[in-house]
């Protein structure tokens, strides 16, 4: 029988970690993993998709630094989404490396 393959991102880069354990990880988090995403490539885009999801409604309670204020919903949105693409393409570079 063959080791299962990790796909969480420390995995990735090379750490012992599998995603049983990460998937215990996120949980405290409030990301709930699915078992059927678990040593799959797709773990990575739902977390980071998921992390997104929390990041829209989160930053309205945070001060922007650039403006004195909560961040508005558009705004949040803006860096959401701009750190969700930055973090799928990471995963996707680190999926190329063997």
């Amino acid at each position: 029988m063959s080791e299962l393959k990790s796909y969480n991102v420390q995995a990735l880069r090379g750490h012992n970690y599998d995603d049983h354990t990460f998937q215990a990880d996120m949980r405290e988090v409030g990301v709930y993993v699915p078992d059927e995403l678990l040593y799959t490539k797709e773990l990575g885009p739902y977390v980071i998709n998921e992390i997104h999801k929390q990041s829209v409604s989160g930053l309205p309670n945070v001060i922007n630094d650039m403006t004195g204020r909560p961040y508005t919903e558009e705004e949040a949105k803006e860096v959401a989404g701009a750190s969700r693409n930055q973090a799928l393409d990471m995963y996707s570079k680190l999926l190329s490396v063997k």
